[in-house]
């Protein structure tokens, strides 16, 4: 991928329940973070404490298990990194891409340079319009987190889950 996704793209790693994708978007905005990027990183599962914690470990290399008792050694670390990391926890379909927009409104109005959005995950955000079938909902989220990545020049990575008939397919799509 070269440097990876280019501004205005969407990005959505794939896998089964517990194969990793949450951890997976930490390792891409962490990196993101030590090339001098801003990263938004929205979670709509997990508490923010968490994946602060997961960041930290990722950065500094220092395992989850351990944060607790190196914390001068993690702020040496972490305090020469230019990019910055808003994490913005919300409940679980509480929050359509509306909500999204708005909170990155307000960082924009503050001089908050976006360079790159995290979504964990897309199929967690409340559909604008409400759709007789789920993936058409799912087909709509999508298609508004490329529009926000667009509008607002940054890059999105998001993460999905595969239903059962998507784990041994070749190409997975929106029906998986």
């Amino acid at each position: 991928m070269k440097k990876g996704l280019g501004t205005g793209e969407l990005g959505v790693v794939i896998a089964p329940t517990g194969a990793g994708k949450s951890m997976a978007l930490v390792h891409l905005g962490a990196q993101a973070l030590k090339d001098g990027k801003n990263v938004v990183h929205y979670t709509l599962e997990l508490q923010d404490t968490v994946v602060a914690s997961r960041y930290d470990s990722c950065v500094t290399a220092v395992p989850l298990s351990d944060l607790g008792s190196f914390k001068d050694e993690i702020y040496e670390k972490i305090k020469d990194i230019d990019g910055r990391l808003i994490v913005k926890e919300y409940p679980t379909k509480s929050v359509s891409t509306k909500a999204l927009i708005n909170h990155l409104e307000k960082l924009k109005n503050r001089n908050i340079k976006i360079d790159m959005i995290i979504v964990d995950y897309a199929d967690l955000l409340r559909p604008v319009t409400i759709r007789n079938e789920k993936r058409i909902e799912l087909e709509s989220i999508y298609e508004e987190l490329r529009s926000l990545a667009q509008e607002f020049e940054c890059t999105i990575w998001t993460a999905s889950q595969t239903n059962r008939s998507g784990l041994n397919a070749e190409v997975i799509t929106m029906e998986s």
